[in-house]
């Protein structure tokens, strides 16, 4: 099954780096980039290991060059700082493939590029675009679809989660780097509006925003 050459190519990896325990010998600094690293090696493999529990058996197994590249840019995001939220979004990608078309590394390395330096911020707007787009059309969106979609998204984001209007359009163009979002026209006063683009139906085919936001908050509630 793919999830447990996942998990064994992970186990593998954190005992090559001595990170699956903080050594207790060393200089002072190095014992304590170990034990940063052993308190982030061991997070990041309880995250994917949840995301791995919802895999059902695959029909393919991915190859083991492609399960190596997959974790080693996993645990890169882990040595670069990423956020919880961060490697909760890039396991659950794993786990979306697997479950899905199939592992393959450079559909993982394309999509953990995108998600693995969002802010906390940038993550809730696009999970509250990433739902409204996968609704059925709103019909009383025909006469401005993109214009009204956009209102909608502002209207949930400050009512939900606080972001006033104009901080939820600067975060939506700060997406515009990720390919998931694109500028469409608006209104006269409004002339263009962020608007999803295919990439993020694509993204949804493999995870939900809001859910992993969810899992995560529920993760970490005491």
């Amino acid at each position: 099954m793919g999830s447990e050459m996942i998990t064994a190519m992970l186990s593998d990896y954190l005992n090559a780096h001595g990170w699956l325990t903080a050594s207790t010998t060393g200089s002072t600094l190095g014992l304590a980039y170990k034990q940063v690293m052993a308190r982030r090696a061991s997070t990041a493999r309880e995250i994917l290991l949840e995301e791995l529990a919802h895999c059902r058996a695959s029909a393919t197994d991915p190859l083991p060059d492609d399960a190596a590249t997959v974790t080693f840019r996993y645990m890169r995001a882990v040595q670069e700082g990423a956020a919880r939220l961060n490697l909760r979004l890039l396991a659950a990608v794993i786990a979306g493939q697997t479950n899905g078309p199939g592992l393959y590394a450079d559909e993982f390395l394309r999509w953990a590029d995108i998600l693995a330096g969002l802010r906390r911020e940038e993550v809730i707007v696009l999970g509250v675009m990433q739902r409204l787009n996968d609704q059925p059309p709103n019909p009383e969106h025909a006469t401005n679809p993109a214009f009204l979609f956009w209102m909608e998204c502002q209207s949930i984001l400050n009512a939900d989660h606080g972001i006033e209007p104009h901080v939820s359009v600067a975060y939506a163009n700060a997406l515009l780097r990720t390919g998931l979002v694109q500028l469409a026209s608006g209104s006269m006063d409004t002339p263009m509006v962020p608007l999803p683009t295919f990439a993020l139906s694509n993204l949804s085919a493999l995870l939900s925003v809001e859910g992993i936001i969810r899992s995560e908050r529920n993760a970490v509630m005491p």
